[in-house]
């Protein structure tokens, strides 16, 4: 190895810079020299070395992560250069490794030392609540104690008047007897006859005012009788107070363990739901024309189109094309048939007219425990084990208006890129995941500028309902065609709240807490037939105010977003009424298209079914099967 020294250990160093960006010269020096002093066969030489370079110390530098691989036994010939710089690359990983390691360790003790805070201050509520609890027992047992001295106190005072009375009337008594039987001996020494009525007179007198005696005593013996019914009564009603208080603290200290557990589980949730996004690197892949696959998170919809171009003949990517004619494109004024209910299998969304879903996406749905409950020509119902009803459809198709050319893109997980251009040369682009869910949205003007519309591919903190601020207090019935100021005031009202944060359009569906921030506006002027979720020309004329205020806010602002909602009465199946409810949300919509213009792009619809009844009856309503909108820009973008 000596033989193959360079003249220069200078010029070995430069040259050594220019082949990789080394931690320093100071350090290629000495691996250099190390190689050099060494007298045993290459591969001792690179051991012994690298073992040296590591020992001394070395930083991780970025820089050149995956520069090389590592150091290994040389055959011989290899230059020394070539040696050093695997040597200096190999303890640069050894390093990165190291503090790799000792930043994942330093984060798992933060997050434990986290937890460990948090279940602190759920113990420490847990404690207040008690003592709190407590503290109202011990005053509630007061209050009862001093309302108990109060009544014996009352009681004594009203004995002590009757016996006073009593004494009175007593004495009085005497003093009349007195004085008739003065009056008597006077009369009996005039006359005998006399003094014999005295006498009489005197007598009865007397009885009258024994009665009157004996009449007071047992007043005040009724008295005192009803003064201890009132006492037990009391008593009775105190020993009430004490069992109704210990029950509210044990509901509370109920409460505080359910708030706790309830505490730790969205904590847990939460931190989970964080470190699957941060694991996830990229939400939408794409797969070029010559097989690599690169990410389109960032991408804008030009972009995505441009590598997809060439990519037709993959065969993990399905590409159709197709025109909307008028006569197949979905009208407002269309009815829906019922279909038979409880049979599943792919067969029975083929004949729902989901098959463009996907076979395999719509296998693996269906594999997942769930049922088919209910279906229609254009939607299906699934029931998951617990019992949960979601409507399946292909939510593009509000998008494809006649006269549309749609080009889809299906890929082999089931979920579907679609691009809808419009004859004035404007182009809808769309990622559907395999339940037919819209994704990302945008809009592609004909001067090639891109509005963002939908996008659920970035990553949301979960939804805190305890957090959220108080809900609209403006909702508004639109009954009255010519209420332009206040339809108005009503989708401009969430303009002026501070939410703090933005939501995805899954947590706005999901979370009726979140929809409540945003006021609803019930067309109360569209009434459905029971069963029917069409409406007729002469009715949709009932939408113009509102629908010349959408498309308003519209052209101030393109990328606006309206959900519309679809409810139903209680009365018939639920997951029929699901079903129901998700089309005369889409009706609605297409009605404001239809009649008023506004971009269907802009809208999204969402069915609830017999959830949140308008009129809480079980019985037919009309108020229940209604159609309401709400401008949720805010929540989302």
């Amino acid at each position: 190895m000596k033989n193959r020294k360079l003249n220069s250990t200078t010029a070995m160093i430069v040259t050594l810079s220019f082949l990789q960006p080394l931690p320093g010269l100071a350090q290629s020096s000495s691996v250099l020299q190390c190689l050099q002093n060494f007298s045993g066969d290459a591969s001792a030489a690179e051991s012994a070395c690298l073992d040296t370079l590591v020992r001394s110390g070395v930083a991780c530098d970025p820089g050149l992560s995956g520069a090389g691989g590592n150091a290994g036994p040389g055959n011989g010939d290899e230059p020394l250069e070539s040696v050093a710089a695997r040597i200096l690359r190999t303890a640069n990983a050894q390093a990165c490794a190291a503090e790799d390691a000792a930043a994942a360790a330093q984060a798992q003790a933060e997050a434990e030392a986290a937890q460990a805070q948090a279940e602190a201050e759920a113990a420490a509520a847990a404690e207040a609540e008690a003592a709190a609890a407590a503290e109202a027992e011990a005053a509630a047992q007061a209050q009862a104690a001093a309302a108990a001295e109060a009544e014996a106190a009352a009681q004594a005072q009203a004995a002590a008047e009757a016996e006073a009375a009593a004494e009175q009337e007593a004495l009085a008594a005497e003093e009349a007897a007195a004085e008739a039987e003065a009056a008597a001996q006077a009369q009996a020494a005039a006359e005998a006859e006399a003094e014999a009525s005295a006498q009489a007179q005197a007598a009865a007198e007397a009885e009258a005012a024994a009665a009157e005696v004996e009449a007071a005593q047992a007043q005040a013996e009724a008295e005192a009788e009803a003064l201890a019914a009132e006492d037990a009564e009391a008593e009775a009603e105190a020993a009430t107070a004490e069992s109704v208080a210990a029950a509210i603290a044990e509901t509370a200290a109920a409460d505080a363990a359910a708030a706790a557990a309830r505490a730790q589980a969205e904590a847990e949730a939460e931190a989970a739901a964080r470190a699957a996004a941060e694991a996830k690197d990229c939400t939408v892949e794409l797969v070029d024309a010559t097989g690599a696959t690169l990410c389109a998170d960032e991408m804008s919809q030009a972009e995505i189109a441009a590598i997809t171009a060439d990519a037709a003949a993959d065969e993990n990517v399905v590409v159709t094309t197709e025109t909307i004619a008028e006569d197949s494109a979905r009208t407002s004024s269309e009815e829906f048939a019922e279909a038979e209910a409880g049979r599943s299998g792919i067969s029975d969304l083929e004949r729902a007219g989901l098959f463009a879903l996907g076979a395999l996406a719509i296998g693996a749905i269906l594999s997942n425990g769930q049922r088919v409950t209910a279906r229609t020509d254009d939607r299906v119902v699934l029931q998951d084990q617990y019992g949960n009803f979601s409507v399946l459809k292909n939510e593009d198709v509000l998008v494809q208006t006649p006269g549309s050319n749609i080009r889809t893109e299906t890929f082999n997980d089931g979920s579907m890129r679609t691009f809808v251009t419009r004859e004035d040369g404007s182009q809808i682009v769309t990622i559907i995941n395999a339940q037919g869910r819209v994704l990302r949205r945008s809009k592609i003007d004909i001067d090639g500028n891109e509005v963002l519309l939908i996008d659920d591919t970035r990553y949301f903190e979960p939804v805190e309902i305890e957090a959220l601020p108080e809900p609209s207090a403006v909702d508004l019935a639109y009954l009255n065609a010519t209420d332009t100021a206040g339809l108005r005031a009503a989708l401009r009202a969430a303009e002026q709240r501070d939410i703090g944060r933005t939501f995805s359009l899954s947590q706005v569906r999901q979370y009726r807490e979140l929809r409540n921030l945003a006021p609803e506006i019930n067309l109360d002027r569209i009434t459905f037939a029971t069963g029917s979720a069409a409406i007729a020309a002469s009715e949709a004329g009932r939408l113009r105010e509102i629908g010349l205020l959408m498309l308003e806010l519209i052209d101030e602002n393109p990328n606006e977003l309206f959900l519309i909602e679809g409810y139903t009465d209680a009365v018939g199946d639920e997951s029929y009424n699901l079903l129901l409810s998700d089309r005369r949300a889409e009706t609605v919509a297409l009605a404001l298209t239809e009649y008023f213009g506004v971009w269907p792009e802009n809208m999204v619809v969402q069915g609830y079914g017999e959830r949140f009844l308008l009129i809480p009856t079980l019985k037919a309503e009309r108020l229940n099967r209604r159609v309401a909108v709400r401008r949720i820009t805010n929540l989302v973008n």
